[in-house]
């Protein structure tokens, strides 16, 4: 019965013992599986994160790309239109510069075709008449006489004739004269200002406003090979008008080419 007794006592703290045992044991093993947990957790928290990180990051860089292609693209089209630009430039240019310089030709050609065309701009006249305008011309050297003065005459100055017209714009500077003629018939040659065109008595031709003494704004034609002798009446020694060497005087009148001169009438 004592054995009994003992044997069942020791088998209480067995198993007393054993519950105990069984006790502890289990918290370990639940703290273990907590510790896992939260390694776990905290593993997949970092890869959460880290597949955030790496989210962000691509799609910044696929923004910055993007952003740059974007800036290229535009960088190229900017370049584009400026190259565009220039050539439209460039052609428009060109295009004005060859516009003006066939306009510039053009003018060119028009005002020498204006000095030597083939317009009319005076009339050969045999017999010139009172009030009218005429260039007095000298067939052989083809001068008419102009206002600039020269030593003790006028220049001359070249107009394209065929000895019925004269040909092209008559110079600014050649003198157009009206014919009056008095009652003996002398005749006065005045300019478009009413300027006589007379002799002095030294030898002199030049261009007066008003009459002179000794007849010496007077004139006479005579007739001559080819057309007419204009030779002054104040003058001693039978003084006429001259053309030589690209000037118009007065000298002793001669039967040579120098002093025969035709009146073209100017419309």
């Amino acid at each position: 019965m004592h054995r009994f007794k003992k044997f069942t006592a020791l088998l209480l703290c067995g198993l007393f013992s054993s519950s105990l045992m069984s006790c502890t044991t289990k918290p370990a093993a639940t703290e273990s599986s907590d510790i896992t947990n939260v390694f776990e957790a905290t593993t997949t928290v970092e890869t959460s994160e880290s597949t955030t990180v790496t989210s962000e990051t691509e799609t910044t860089v696929t923004s910055e790309s993007t952003t740059e292609a974007t800036t290229t693209t535009t960088e190229t089209s900017e370049s584009t239109t400026a190259a565009t630009t220039t050539e439209a430039t460039t052609t428009a240019t060109t295009e004005t510069s060859a516009t003006d310089t066939s306009a510039s030709t053009t003018s060119s050609e028009t005002s020498a075709t204006s000095t030597y065309s083939n317009e009319v701009s005076a009339i050969y006249t045999k017999n010139p008449e009172e009030k009218k305008n005429y260039i007095i011309y000298n067939e052989a050297f083809g001068g008419t006489i102009t206002e600039t003065g020269l030593n003790k005459g006028f220049i001359g100055i070249t107009i394209p004739s065929d000895g019925t017209n004269l040909y092209g714009n008559i110079p600014a500077e050649a003198l157009e004269f009206t014919l009056f003629y008095d009652e003996r018939q002398n005749l006065t040659l005045r300019d478009l200002q009413g300027r006589f065109l007379a002799a002095t008595s030294t030898g002199d031709l030049i261009l007066t406003d008003k009459p002179v003494e000794d007849n010496y704004q007077f004139w006479r034609l005579e007739k001559a090979d080819g057309g007419w002798h204009i030779i002054n009446v104040g003058a001693a020694g039978n003084q006429a008008l001259q053309y030589s060497s690209g000037t118009f005087s007065i000298k002793t009148c001669a039967n040579t080419k120098e002093f025969v001169f035709n009146f073209y009438e100017v419309g």
